[in-house]
């Protein structure tokens, strides 16, 4: 057939065009219930001809005709019939002349039954299956894919991003694809899921005069003059968007039609209103206000800051409004310490900006959108009178009363700091438990223990984004990205710091809150950050307990408590004890006292301890992980025997330099694929990178360094 003789079937060589011209985009990716890559080459021969089936290239082959190829030879026969002599007469002649037909047509008979013999041995389809044979070879794969999960997020770099519903392809030799609208790529990040899409509700109507818009032509002039303008309801919704409702004139006006008429600029809207951003379950105060230079409704956060509409959902409608509570706060920023303040707003934290000659300077900014911060931590050394100096104070004045009340403010608060405390230690145990296990100098339990790490101070919950987008590249057992780990470990770091009482932030403790909150990324440093947190809770639960026991006689009353706390609490307060007790139990405002100073003691001897001297000591001996400017000011660097060259700082912009974790007595594995001579001599003060590059064979390849 003439199809088979085209340059697609030529058989002179062999197919390398394989998907693409004629057959792009037509291999199938699924068959037989499955991935195409674990088949058969026999099912992928199938699959393959089905698909060349389609495309219609051969015609549908006419049967043979055994009239048609004999008619040749049939009138040659007919003929000679018909003409034929002899010089016999009767049967004789007439054989004769039927022999001398049959043998002038015998060559054409031949013909024919050769033509049937070819129709026969012809296979219309032998173009197609050398072609689909060709394929089902090519297509089997070396590396067999293990799983295919559905996965939604931010797919690729730059400016190839994707964001959308894809699937993450886990191959058996460990490498993993993410795939989008049919093309892969080796960045993700996982989001959350968006919301279903529901009708926005309006509310708040204003009246106001709206006029249709002039009709423009490209250069500005007016071919349409405004309309006359008319009023109606102006009316905000509650997914950040807003309607004009007519009064006189009925039905919607779509602001993409019609403008406001405010020739006076009278008009002002502001809709004060409760959010939830999307992931988080905290409520936070905002606005809703209308631009009159953009024509948009704009939702601000009470700093200012105006929020995408697709990124909350709007709780309540109210006019009140609640004021932060600011608190003193120190940062360094480049080398330079400044003493603030700043405020906690839902998830994010807003800094009073201390930076001279900065162009938001004296404004209230968001943390994340300050480069180079280095520290940042509470400063709870302001001057005031803790409950125990206050109750003294009050005891020398005579004033019972007020005693009571501050002993009752001072009994709550310890035992709400207990009840506290009792709950997050079974948090802190747990991770603790975790954290140990990552001493291998192992990227996979390195990997578990900073997801843990993560989960105690409940980023899990309140940066959901970039903590699926973590979890998603553990889990899949790749590295993440720079940017999502300095986010995570920053506020850790921050929710962390907070929890510190006064009392030990004035030990050698405040060293570590002075330092980077990069140490969060350190095995060693999240340690000592939930041990410090623990013993704090420990000794908040045991002041607790013993407060009690001490104003209700519960667990012994007075005695118990000696025979459990004696010997911290001291001979001195021992003696003071049996002195106070009456039915073994003191006063509330003594058992206070006794309490409160119990904490302070314990808090102190802990936070000056040499233990955590040295642990500290010890933390802060780490290089931390690299930043932009760190990789920038690397240079250029050679990778091996391969002949390239690497600029680190635009591969830290590219994503090609990802943190992987901290080596343990010289020794970290990252996967099976390293070898073993590349698994030791590693520093355990510096981190450990994977740098991705392309050889010049243009194939993928990795790095495991450090720098």
């Amino acid at each position: 057939m003439a199809v088979l003789n085209r340059k697609l079937f030529n058989r002179g060589g062999r197919v390398s065009s394989r998907g693409v011209g004629i057959t792009s985009g037509l291999v199938p990716r699924y068959s037989h219930g499955g991935p195409v890559g674990e088949h058969t080459t026999k099912e992928r021969f199938e699959d393959n001809m089905e698909m060349l089936r389609g495309l219609g290239l051969t015609k549908e082959r006419e049967p043979f005709s055994r009239l048609e190829a004999a008619s040749p030879a049939l009138l040659t026969l007919g003929s000679g019939l018909l003409s034929g002599t002899s010089f016999q007469g009767g049967l004789g002649g007439a054989l004769d002349i039927l022999g001398q037909a049959a043998g002038a047509a015998s060559p054409q008979f031949g013909e024919a039954i050769k033509a049937k013999q070819e129709y026969d041995a012809t296979d219309p389809e032998a173009g197609l299956k050398e072609m689909a044979l060709e394929m089902a070879l090519e297509e089997k794969p070396s590396n067999k894919l293990k799983s295919f999960e559905p996965v939604y997020g931010t797919f690729g770099t730059g400016e190839n991003q994707k964001t959308g519903y894809g699937f993450a392809k886990v191959f058996e030799d460990g490498e993993i694809k993410y795939e989008y609208a049919g093309q892969d790529f080796s960045a993700f990040a996982g989001l959350a899921e968006p919301e279903t899409t529901k009708n926005e509700k309006y509310f708040k109507a204003e009246k106001v005069s709206i006029r249709k818009k002039p009709v423009l032509d490209e250069s500005g002039a007016v071919l349409e003059p405004a309309g006359e303008p008319f009023d109606v309801f102006f009316q905000s919704g509650d997914q950040g968007g807003f309607k004009f409702t007519g009064l006189d004139k009925k039905g919607d006006f779509s602001p993409d039609e019609y403008e406001i008429y405010d020739p006076d600029g009278n008009f002002d809207f502001l809709q004060n209103i409760k959010i939830k951003r999307k992931g988080s379950e905290i409520e936070e105060d905002a606005s809703q206000v209308f631009n009159k230079n953009t024509g948009e409704m704009e939702t601000r956060l009470t700093d200012g800051t105006v929020l995408d509409n697709e990124t909350f959902t709007i709780t309540e409608v109210s006019d009140k409004k609640e004021t932060y509570s600011q608190k003193p706060y120190k940062i360094t920023i480049n080398g330079t310490e400044y003493d603030t303040t700043a405020r906690q707003e839902g998830t994010e934290t807003f800094v009073f900006d201390p930076r001279p000659n900065s162009p938001t300077q004296g404004q209230f900014i968001n943390l994340k959108d300050i480069d180079g911060v280095q520290s940042f931590f509470e400063s709870k050394t302001a001057n005031f009178r803790s409950t125990a100096e206050e109750i003294e104070l009050l005891k020398k004045k005579g004033e019972l009363e007020d005693q009571q009340q501050t002993a009752s403010e001072g009994y709550d608060k310890i035992i709400s700091d207990s009840k506290s405390a009792d709950v997050q230690l079974a948090n802190y145990n747990t991770a603790l438990l975790v954290l140990d296990t990552a001493t291998t100098g192992s990227f996979a339990s390195q990997r578990n223990s900073l997801l843990r790490f993560f989960e105690t101070f409940n980023l899990d919950e309140t940066m959901p984004g970039m903590y699926k987008g973590l979890e998603a590249a553990f889990n899949a057992g790749k590295t993440a990205s720079t940017e999502v780990l300095e986010a995570l470990s920053m506020n850790a770091f921050i929710s962390n710091a907070q929890r510190y009482d006064d009392r030990l932030n004035q030990t050698e403790v405040n060293k570590i809150l002075a330092a980077d909150f990069g140490i969060t990324l350190t095995n060693d440093g999240a340690r000592l950050l939930i041990e410090i947190n623990k013993a704090q809770d420990e000794i908040y639960s045991d002041a607790g307990d013993m407060l009690r026991n001490m104003v209700a006689g519960t667990k012994g009353g007075v005695d118990g408590v000696i025979e459990q706390y004696g010997d911290v609490l001291g001979e001195d307060v021992v003696k003071q004890l049996k002195e106070l007790s009456e039915d073994n139990k003191i006063s509330k405002v003594d058992a206070v006292l006794i309490a409160d100073n119990y904490i302070s003691k314990e808090l102190r001897e802990f936070g000056n301890s040499e233990d955590i001297k040295n642990k500290i000591n010890n933390v802060l001996k780490k290089d931390l992980v690299g930043g932009k400017s760190y990789f920038y000011g690397l240079g250029n660097r050679e990778m091996g025997q391969t002949g390239i060259s690497v600029n680190l700082g635009e591969a830290y912009d590219a994503n090609q330099i990802q943190f992987a974790g901290y080596s343990k007595d010289g020794f970290f594995e990252f996967d099976d694929q390293q070898s073993e001579e590349n698994k030791a001599g590693f520093d355990d003060n510096k981190p450990i990178y994977i740098l991705y590059f392309i050889d010049k064979s243009n194939q993928r390849q990795r790095a495991i360094m450090q720098f």
